[in-house]
């Protein structure tokens, strides 16, 4: 067998780990990659000088992390087969992606793991549910440095031309610009700024733009917008980052650039590098708004939102809807807010039809307000958990925490389907994120007796009770009294009941009168 693949994926014979490893191997594969997966390789001769070949010549190291995975890195055995792999691939520099896959977590704490690879928890790892969709696959797509034949066969592809040598084309640039040519200059700068031949040198790049400034000639107004950018981003060399240099060079651009002018009205709506004024910027916006790309008129918008003028924003988001998809999103957001009527009054089936809109449009935040209407709705719009659970997975493949909220509150509950374990699994995943709910809920499901981990539990409240989360509290003192979890501390447990009852939790008292009674 040929060794030498792209991707090389590294897991652990555990049931979830080789089938999820199977299913990514197939579909990377679909996909155009070319994957190295032991289980196509026969185990004979010289199998482990084959494996670190294989490792050696890949471009990326997938390592399938389960919770098996990782205690096996934890072990103290001297053979290792996926420790052997993952620091074949550090010595190697190969790019390591780890999944975590079945609610596999990295240690918090590095030491217990073997000092030669406590790199592994600091690498940026990928979440995956095991049976997963296309949203977490397409992101892991993206990060791959592995060509893919299929549909990024040109990831690598300098220059496919045969009419045009940007390298080439520099120089010629360069030659007329060292003589003085405007447009040249000009060109000169912008091929240095996005990097067009070779490298992107903002170092060369200013210095060619501020040429073309001073020459106040045809090509100033875009050199000018240029330097107000890099003012704005603080990338001008040997110069601090400068709100209002940006602005200065921006009002410089304005009237011959359509980018400055929509950010000329943007920084005056919020006052940087410049004096506030709602009417002048109002004035100004309306005098460009037509020239202006949907970026800049999303910021008019704003700009109106932020100072109740809804139905202004709403005017101009409807003529953008169609191909810009915050326009839609906004408007969705405001329907469902009720603000575009008098009385305010929300309209679910107007805003359900922009979300759809800019969720079909690629806008995926649009996924979570969708399951919010449908899972709490108003007025005649009817509830449908099964589309709020629908909608929430979107939202949620993507990274949304309070996406994830809803589908762990969904199924802890019941709502299409009680399933305590998944329930736990989308919990977790919002609690990475410092979702305060999620660890409240997750303090209570780990002490159900199907799935109880009391140190969990005890961990969790704490966090959301340290948050200022109530309910928390009072359980938080629940776990100090019965020493779930914890060391057993009354004192502890009748302070947390104290400050659940001064928070609004009243069945505090009723444990605070219990403690008394009992003299504990």
């Amino acid at each position: 067998m040929d060794a030498i693949k792209d991707i090389f994926i590294s897991y652990r014979n555990d049931g979830v780990g080789n089938n999820f490893a199977s299913r990514l191997a197939a579909d990377l594969r679909r996909s155009g990659y070319s994957v190295y997966f032991n289980p196509d390789e026969a185990h004979s001769g010289d199998f482990p000088t084959r494996l670190r070949t294989a490792i050696e010549s890949c471009k990326d190291f997938i390592c399938v992390v389960t919770n098996d995975y990782l205690e096996q890195l934890l072990s103290a055995n001297n053979v290792c087969w996926i420790r052997d792999e993952l620091l074949c691939a550090r010595e190697s520099d190969r790019h390591i992606i780890p999944i975590l896959v079945n609610g596999a977590t990295m240690p918090d704490d590095f030491s217990r793991l073997p000092e030669n690879i406590r790199f592994f928890p600091k690498i940026d790892a990928y979440v995956f549910p095991e049976q997963y969709i296309s949203s977490p696959y397409s992101t892991l797509c993206n990060v791959l440095m592995s060509n893919n034949d299929g549909e990024n066969g040109f990831r690598d592809v300098y220059n496919s031309n045969a009419h045009f040598d940007p390298d080439k084309s520099l120089e010629d640039i360069l030659a007329s610009a060292n003589s003085g040519d405007e447009h040249a200059m000009l060109n000169a700068g912008i091929y240095y700024y996005y990097g067009i031949s070779g490298g992107k040198d903002e170092k060369k790049a200013a210095r060619w733009f501020k040429q073309v400034s001073a020459m106040n000639g045809e090509c100033a107004p875009v050199a000018d917008n240029f330097i107000a950018r890099m003012y704005y981003a603080g990338s001008m060399p040997r110069e601090s980052q400068s709100y209002e240099k940006s602005y200065e060079y921006h009002m410089r651009s304005a009237h011959g650039d359509l980018y400055s002018a929509g950010q000329v009205g943007f920084m005056r709506s919020i006052g940087s590098g410049c004096n506030f004024d709602y009417a002048q910027t109002e004035a100004y916006y309306l005098s460009v708004l037509d020239s202006m790309d949907n970026p800049r008129k999303d910021s008019f918008c704003k700009f109106y939102i932020e100072h109740g003028e809804f139905k202004k924003a709403a005017d101009i988001y409807v003529k953008i809807a169609d191909s810009y998809p915050n326009a839609a999103y906004q408007l969705g957001l405001m329907y469902k807010r009720g603000v575009l009527s008098s009385p305010f009054m929300p309209d679910y089936f107007k805003a359900a039809m922009y979300f759809q809109m800019a969720l079909d449009n690629g806008f995926i935040s649009a996924a979570y307000e969708l399951g919010t209407l449908y899972f709490n709705p108003t007025g005649t719009f009817k509830k449908d958990f099964v589309k709020a659970q629908k909608y929430y997975h979107m939202a949620a493949d993507h990274g949304d925490p309070y996406a994830q909220y809803m589908l762990g509150y969904m199924f802890f509950y019941g709502h299409v389907e009680k399933d305590f374990r998944l329930s736990i699994e989308y919990f977790e995943m919002a609690a990475k994120q410092g979702n305060v709910l999620s660890a409240a809920h997750l303090a209570m499901l780990y002490q159900i007796p199907e799935v109880h981990n009391y140190e969990k539990a005890f961990d969790y409240c704490k966090y959301a009770a340290d948050c200022g989360d109530a309910p928390s509290t009072f359980v938080l003192g629940t776990l100090y009294l019965s020493g779930r979890g914890c060391e057993a501390d009354e004192d502890k447990a009748y302070l947390c009941f104290m400050k659940a009852a001064e928070n609004g939790a009243p069945e505090a008292l009723s444990m605070l009168k219990l403690m008394d009674e009992m003299g504990i």
